[in-house]
């Protein structure tokens, strides 16, 4: 016999352009994970006259912080940026005084919040530095961002930016012996990163420096003089030392590339929490329930039995388990009656022995790309999942008691562009998980309903191998993360309907399901990032792991209409967010 089911999404939200993160990004208001979505609560920035709004609205520019704000991903800019200061001691708009008239303003630091240093270019002025070491620029830095540290701008969700500085030199007034001071100073700014999770080093050299060695790839004809009327199109400096519309457009970019590049590492950690969900329950649908359901004993000996084939299951229902994921996203790709596993089952014992225990090894490929949520338009990540499982069942008497041994490969691709400064990349990695899953059920008969309470405890253990990733902006990044341990429990039941007789041999069938998941503990996770352009310079964030409460809700009917054709319609919703992860689904299976 071969079976056709046809599909169609009556009612659902899942979209193609990512998923629900599993880590929380620190200035995503919603949860969601695209550009639109990030919103850091208040900006408050330190600077010079590139950050300055008075000066660059009075030269005729756009101003990076406040463009921020424009397109929505800050929602407040407190700036404190005064054209001509200096990081070093010593007059009215200095570093030391930007932070004493934010102290008195008696604004505090708030989760959400973002922290931006954007100093350096007047230490060095126009002919370089006489001090080659930029010695007190150094001192005034340092205690400036400590200051700025123990006012909370680097606790959990907050981030304090330093800013590295582009190629001061090249700018059409600024001598070149400041290029070389411009590299000391980098490093510096790199050192005081890595002493402090949460503190990060921006860099604003890599992506004009790319410009300055070959303009015309990034549609530049001229970086080395000013040129105003044009510096929107295709001049890079409006003036003898500052960019116009197109340089403050590219500073923005970076800045939103930093606010994310950690969290999007960190959202794909547990990535494989969903996968090894949906394995146990596709082992549990395959080579428990269905049996429970039709009542029959099972003959000993070995069985190969396929899993995943929902064609075969009418009555089953098994959501998306993880916030990984969108509920039901792929539920309409018409692969439906193609398998995803097969496990090799065996019952132990003899056919009329009721108590006989079931064990078995299960392998799964999942060759379609699943999406991860990402922290921008102009990116994308996906992954494709391997698994080997082994699971033993035991009736006890009336309990079922199951457990379910899962690893499973993760190999991740993804891919970033930026028509601006016409870059095209594509990264790729791995990842994998350990799961451990123990279940006990209790299958009942209440009049015609066949009940079955269940309760669980699971463990996963999730990490990813360091990789070198290609980045829009920076020089090649080293990421690599600690390995992430969490434990759920939950808590159910499965009902389902026998069969109801109706005229002409038709039957129909109903079934639901409600679930509860709930975390134990979670593991935060701590990304470190090494970029090729600072070797030996670490920097860390740390991002804890929301807690999982979670319940869902299944229902299902099955319309048997004649012998080869039968109707199902399905409903899950997860009911902490029914809006946005409500799905019905209306499948006709034909047999011939």
């Amino acid at each position: 016999m071969i079976g056709l089911a046809v599909s169609a999404l009556i009612a659902g939200c899942a979209s193609s352009g990512g998923s629900t993160p599993s880590v929380a990004n620190p200035y995503s208001s919603s949860g969601g994970s695209a550009l639109g979505e990030v919103h850091v609560n208040t900006m408050r920035v330190f600077g010079d006259s590139y950050s300055d709004p008075n000066f660059t609205s009075s030269v005729g520019t756009i101003n990076w912080a406040t463009q921020m704000q424009a397109r929505g991903t800050v929602t407040k800019s407190d700036i404190y940026a005064i054209g001509g200061a200096r990081a070093s001691y010593g007059e009215a708009r200095a570093f030391d005084r930007q932070i004493s008239n934010w102290e008195g303003r008696g604004t505090g630091i708030a989760d959400g919040d973002l922290t931006v240093v954007y100093l350096g270019h007047n230490d060095m002025g126009r002919n370089g530095s006489p001090d080659n070491n930029l010695t007190n620029a150094k001192k005034g830095y340092s205690d400036g961002v400590n200051r700025l540290i123990a006012a909370g701008a680097a606790s959990d969700n907050r981030r304090l930016f330093v800013t590295q500085l582009h190629d001061w030199g090249r700018a059409p007034g600024v001598a070149p012996l400041a290029s070389k001071q411009v590299i000391g100073w980098n490093n510096y700014i790199a050192s005081v990163a890595n002493a402090t999770p949460n503190v990060i080093a921006v860099d604003m050299y890599t992506v004009f420096q790319r410009i300055f060695t070959d303009p015309a790839k990034y549609g530049f004809t001229n970086v080395s003089t000013a040129d105003p009327s044009r510096s929107a199109i295709d001049a890079l400096f409006n003036d003898a030392t500052h960019f116009g519309n197109r340089g403050q457009d590219i500073i923005t970019r970076v800045y939103q590339h930093y606010l994310t590049r950690g969290w999007d590492w960190a959202n794909s950690v547990s990535a494989g929490a969903d996968a090894a969900g949906r394995i146990n329950q596709d082992i549990d649908n395959s080579t428990l329930v269905l049996s429970m359901a039709e009542q029959k004993a099972l003959k000993p000996g070995f069985r190969l039995v396929p899993l995943g084939m929902q064609t075969q299951q009418p009555l089953s229902f098994s959501p998306r388990n993880s916030k990984v994921f969108q509920p039901f996203a792929n539920t309409q790709k018409g692969n439906a009656s193609a398998p995803s596993g097969l496990a090799l089952d065996m019952n132990l014992g003899s056919e009329n022995n009721a108590s006989s225990s079931r064990v078995g090894v299960a392998v799964f490929q999942q060759d379609q790309a699943k999406y991860l949520s990402t922290s921008a338009l102009r990116n994308s990540k996906q992954f494709t999942s391997d698994a080997v499982s082994l699971y033993w069942n035991k009736p006890v008497s009336g309990w079922v008691l199951s457990s379910q041994l899962s690893h499973l490969d993760l190999n991740f691709s993804g891919n970033a562009q930026d028509e601006m400064v016409q870059r095209t990349l594509d990264n790729n990695s791995k990842g994998n998980t350990w799961s451990f899953e123990n279940k006990l059920r209790y299958p009942m008969r209440s009049g015609m309903f066949s009940v079955t309470p269940w309760m669980s405890l699971t463990s996963q253990s999730h990490t990813l191998d360091p990789a070198l990733t290609s980045t829009l902006y920076t020089t090649d990044v080293m990421f690599s993360s600690n390995r992430v341990n969490e434990w759920l429990t939950g808590v159910g039941v499965d009902v389902q309907a026998d069969p109801i007789a109706l005229d002409g041999q038709k039957q129909l069938q109903f079934g639901g399901s409600l679930h509860h998941v709930s975390s134990l503990s979670r593991d935060s996770v701590t990304v470190s990032m090494q970029e090729s352009g600072t070797p030996g310079v670490v920097q860390r964030e740390i991002f804890p792991l929301a807690k999982v409460e979670r319940t869902q809700l299944g229902l299902q009917a099955a319309l048997s209409v004649a012998k080869n054709l039968q109707f199902t319609a399905t409903y899950g919703t997860q009911l902490q967010d029914v809006k946005h992860t409500s799905s019905l689904m209306v499948k006709a299976h034909v047999r011939y």
